[in-house]
């Protein structure tokens, strides 16, 4: 097991690395730039348009901005065609390249830091797509068994229609409307953010987490009552299930000790995908609900064209999906011990 992890994990470096290459990349080329603020002045000219080229280093070939954010500029000669006029300006203001865990200077944000704007806005993702994680199971895991024990029969229908009704609607357009009924109508919830201004205690925070953690779960209790209905019914059919009942064992041992002991493999595979599923479709949950998480940071980030502040973005969440497989492959050795890695 120790040798497959630090292979996969060689393997997942490479993977991160072309893939920040093909991102810049395609960012780079993308029309617009960080100077399309731009376009609406007056007053432009095209020498102010190159002077904040120069300060910001775009003015530079793609190839040295990639090796620039890669690696860094401290160790790059000091001139107009290598640095940038930030880094010529302010020796401190030198990129040290993602190699040493430094992201770059945001455009948009005037200077500051990426891995800053970043870190004080991942609690409240994390945040939200935990809460969501852990309604999707305790929803969606009974409703799968409930499903799967009463096939065929007024439960297993109820819930496989309501599922398919639901499942055709898009959740942030069902998020919307909740938020029109309850936090506009009724209002039993806030209309957005994380906390009140002047508040912010436990109860505050949950108040407001209540509502977008509920419909950023709803794919997740869809996913997880289908895939819980379906492994349970697999194991149902299984011999050693007939040699269990026939032993005289009681249906709740049967059911404790063999059918959701067995079905757990293919939900730990489920596990981690629906995680990373909930941390993509950020963008879209919290800027319905006004969430000051990574996914509203990522949207302005892509409109203001702050490549630094996006490529940042990208390379954490490209980790996170190449760690959450590598955990599932070692959850699947852990809960199943016929599973081995040579």
């Amino acid at each position: 097991m120790t040798r497959y992890i630090i292979r996969r994990g060689l393997q997942s470096l490479l993977l991160l690395w072309i893939s920040t290459l093909i991102a810049f990349t395609v960012y780079q080329l993308a029309p617009g730039g960080p100077l399309q603020f731009m376009d609406d002045d007056p007053n432009r000219s095209q020498a102010d348009i190159s002077r904040l080229e120069r300060l910001y280093g775009i003015d530079r070939s793609i190839p040295v901005q990639y090796a620039v954010w890669l690696t860094g500029e401290d160790w790059l000669p000091q001139n107009d065609t290598w640095q940038s006029g930030r880094c010529l300006s302010a020796a401190e203001r030198c990129g040290r390249g993602l190699i040493r865990l430094d992201f770059g200077r945001s455009f948009y944000f005037q200077g500051e830091p990426v891995l800053k704007l970043i870190g004080e806005r991942i609690p409240a993702t994390f945040l939200l797509a935990a809460t969501s994680l852990v309604l999707s199971i305790i929803v969606g895991v009974p409703l799968g068994l409930v499903a799967a024990l009463n096939r065929a029969k007024w439960p297993d229908n109820l819930i496989r229609v309501i599922t398919v009704l639901v499942n055709t609607v898009p959740s942030w357009w069902i998020g919307l409307l909740l938020l029109i009924v309850l936090g506009g109508y009724l209002r039993w919830v806030p209309l957005g953010g994380m906390s009140d201004a002047n508040d912010g205690s436990l109860l505050d925070r949950l108040h407001h987490l209540v509502l977008p953690a509920f419909v950023a779960a709803i794919g997740g209790v869809i996913g997880y009552s289908r895939l819980f209905r379906y492994t349970v019914l697999d194991v149902l059919n299984q011999d050693y299930l007939r040699t269990a009942r026939a032993k005289g064992l009681r249906r709740q041992t049967i059911l404790v000790r063999h059918v959701l002991r067995n079905a757990l493999l293919p939900f730990v595979t489920g596990l981690s995908g629906l995680f990373l599923l909930i941390l993509s479709g950020a963008v879209l949950f919290e800027n319905v609900f006004a969430w000051p998480g990574m996914g509203r940071l990522a949207l302005l980030a892509i409109n203001a064209r702050d490549y630094p502040l996006m490529m940042a973005l990208f390379v954490i969440s490209s980790f996170l999906g190449i760690l959450g497989l590598l955990l599932v492959d070692i959850m699947y050795g852990l809960v199943d011990p016929r599973v081995r890695y040579g």
